[in-house]
């Protein structure tokens, strides 16, 4: 036997002495979960599953193990208690230095939930402190679940209530432990599609729950981020408090240097960071700094304050302005320096033919919108603008003499269920039906299903996980919900055309649009001033006005009529200066407070005067026919519904209608065809809407 030399001693006890070394700075993180982690559904799970990327992220110096089991309840009453299993004995052993704990969604079936809830709390803390118990004295972190789908087969059934409920638990648990929590259920909420069984995240889903859990771990934002609405020349809401946000490393501090006023914050565990400076009047430019204590810093030299509008919805609201009657015109002659111009457009083109692979790749929450940056150059930018978005703003500049921020973002042929958040359509059986089965499903106007189908043809082909911008809740997703915390003043909408199938159906969509941006917005008495549909030879448009016109009910809405400038066969009539002059008029009015006109005759009440009835409007002053000899397109029915031609006499502000076939008149309708020459108007030429009495 040989014997070593004392170089080769000296080199096997430096390598010894490096490996124990590497094994004594190796960082021990244990997954603690159900099939969530364990990674069911996913292909290779142990490559593919959330603690694998996790390890992947982590890098050499971490030794990350997967110690989930599938259906464990976190309730040791449960139905499959995760005490009970191998996988918590496993990881006991195993001395983590850190532990992710990611359990609750088997808890919350009706098996479980309703009888033992009250031991949630309990429980929870019973196995972390089991944890905290281990001689590796660990960190731990614990996770608000990832989503639980509305299509879930026992969603409607107690489990979106019981849902909510575990949520809560898990927040009590974070702060009567004094441990950090991880939000996994945000932003994986934004992306259905990555849940093919409405439960089991896939591997795209795994990786955000890893980059989530891997930014907690390490403190990592990867710098300091503003939102893409900060910029040059970006207008900021007056006369309210003013919030800045972005995200940065953990334990940064953030100071900004705003219109003589500084202010420093220190980031959150999650990244986040907010101040709020007072309110201010209209002014600027100011210049901004915002200042990151290990990121830099980012100058913005022109800030405005003054009115902030988002105009919304589908083709008739992104409407170019070159495009329209008299662009000519208004790009020489109406050009504003205190209009500031923000456009989120889509990247797809919605035409009636296949999604490519790269348009296919856009349609998710992150990719679909390009942002501008804010302009008030004149040229290209300005002259694809938003006519009607544009017609507002100058419109209301020229009124009030302030800078004038307005962002538009409306993609063509939207529906109405495609821009309001998965938060309020999960509420209603009828919501549930349409975010459950989008596919060719009869609460879909036909054409919108139809186009989807043609556009996402590939999808299955290509194997890309995608949602059509059509689809419930994507447009909130990728262009509302990003937006909110940046304030605005109000909301101007122009849509309906795809929804005109369901007129009650809409009524009920457009309640909860409002009702949700306001709640994500966090103004509960936001204006929402919309455009009623135009007059087109297409069927039940006629109909459809009316449900729009009942809507004003809604507080804090207005709404311009524009059946006198549509056309007979073109969806898109070219007359959005006089729509967005008359949607500047309902904001002068209704938000700003000037005495102006900016509304045509509505509907009041009707009296019956024997065969006659007496029809009374609200802004009926001056009531009058702008054209021709006698009142168009209004009919009258008795008790029986049948509707005949009228004959009408104006009186004052009242509109007297009869005919010699209805002795007993109880009905009539005004501008009911679906293109209309109806033509009564006020003294301020503003058209009446149509209207009826049948529906009351």
């Amino acid at each position: 036997m040989r014997l070593k030399t004392t170089s080769q001693y000296i080199f096997l006890i430096l390598i010894l002495f490096s490996s124990l070394l590497s094994y004594a700075q190796t960082i021990k993180v244990a997954c603690i979960g159900n099939s969530v982690t364990y990674g069911l559904g996913i292909d290779l799970p142990e490559e593919n599953g959330y603690p694998s990327q996790l390890g992947s992220l982590l890098g050499n110096t971490y030794d990350v193990v997967n110690f989930g089991h599938s259906g464990a309840t976190l309730l040791k009453n449960g139905h499959k208690p995760y005490h009970n299993t191998v996988a918590y004995k496993n990881s006991l052993t195993f001395q983590p230095n850190i532990v992710v704990i990611h359990l609750g969604l088997n808890d919350q079936g009706n098996n479980n939930w309703p009888k033992y809830k009250e031991e949630f709390v309990k429980d929870y803390i019973e196995l972390i402190n089991a944890y905290k118990a281990l001689p590796s004295r660990p960190r731990i972190l614990i996770c608000k679940m990832t989503p639980t789908f509305s299509g879930h087969h026992w969603f409607e059934e107690g489990m979106r209530e019981n849902f909510k409920e575990v949520q809560q638990k898990i927040n009590e648990v974070a702060v009567a432990s004094d441990i950090e929590i991880i939000d996994l259920h945000d932003p994986l909420y934004r992306y259905p599609e990555f849940f093919p069984d409405n439960l089991h995240p896939t591997k795209e889903g795994a990786a955000i729950i890893a980059q989530k859990v891997y930014r907690a771990i390490k403190g990592n934002s990867e710098g300091l981020h503003l939102s893409p609405l900060y910029g040059e020349n970006m207008v900021l809401q007056r006369n309210e408090p003013i919030v800045f946000e972005g995200t940065a490393n953990s334990q940064d501090q953030i100071s900004i240097s705003f219109n003589s006023s500084i202010k420093s914050t220190n980031v959150l565990p999650n990244g986040i960071w907010n101040m709020t400076f007072p309110e201010m009047d209209a002014g600027g430019p100011y210049e901004m700094s915002i200042t990151s204590r290990n990121s830099g810093s980012k100058t913005i030299n022109k800030v405005y304050i003054g009115e902030v509008w988002l105009a919304s919805g589908q083709s008739n609201m992104d409407f170019e302005v070159k495009n329209m009657e008299f662009a000519y015109s208004v790009l020489r002659d109406s050009i504003s320096s205190n209009v500031f111009l923000f456009s989120m457009d889509g990247k797809v083109e919605m035409s009636n033919q296949a999604f490519s692979e790269k348009e296919l790749a856009y349609c998710n929450t992150d990719n679909y919108f390009a942002y501008s940056g804010w302009s008030n150059k004149k040229g290209d930018i300005i002259s694809n603008f938003s006519a009607i978005a544009y017609s507002f703003a100058y419109n209301l500049e020229k009124e009030i003499n302030i800078p004038i921020g307005i962002i538009c973002n409306a993609v063509g042929g939207s529906p109405t269920q495609s821009w309001i958040s998965r938060e309020s359509m999960e509420l209603t059986h009828e919501t549930i039906d349409i975010l459950n089965d989008t596919h060719l499903n009869p609460l879909v106007d036909t054409w919108v299903s139809e186009r989807r189908e043609t556009n996402m043809q590939f999808l299955e082909k290509l194997k890309i996980k995608a949602r059509h911008p059509y689809d419930p809740t994507m447009l909130f997703d990728t262009g509302i919900l990003p937006i909110t915390k940046y304030n605005i003043k109000g909301v101007l909408w122009y849509q309906g055309e795809s929804n005109t199938e369901h007129v009650d159906l809409h009524s009920n969509l457009f309640k909860m649009l409002v009702a949700d941006w306001r709640l994500h917005w966090n103004k509960p008495k936001m204006p929402f001033y919309y455009v009623q549909l135009s007059s087109i030879n297409r069927p039940n448009w006629g109909e459809f006005r009316d449900g729009q016109r009942r809507l004003m009910d809604i507080p804090n809405t207005g709404m311009a009529v524009s059946l006198d400038v549509g056309h007979p066969t073109d969806v898109h009539p070219n007359k959005k200066w006089i729509i967005g002059k008359r949607l500047s008029k309902i904001a002068m009015a209704k938000s700003y407070g000037t005495q102006i006109a900016h509304s045509g005759p509505l509907l009041d009440f009707i009296n019956i005067e024997g065969n006659k009835l007496e029809v009374h409007f609200l802004f009926g002053d001056g009531l009058t026919i702008s054209e021709g000899d006698v009142v168009q397109d209004i009919s009258i029915a008795g008790k029986d519904k049948k509707f005949v031609k009228a004959t009408t006499e104006i009186i004052g502000s009242v509109l007297m209608v009869w005919s010699q076939e209805v002795d007993h008149p109880r009905y009539v309708k005004y501008g009911y065809t679906p293109f209309t020459q109806g033509n009564l108007v006020n003294k301020a030429g503003l058209p009446a809407s149509t209207f009826t009495n049948l529906n009351k």
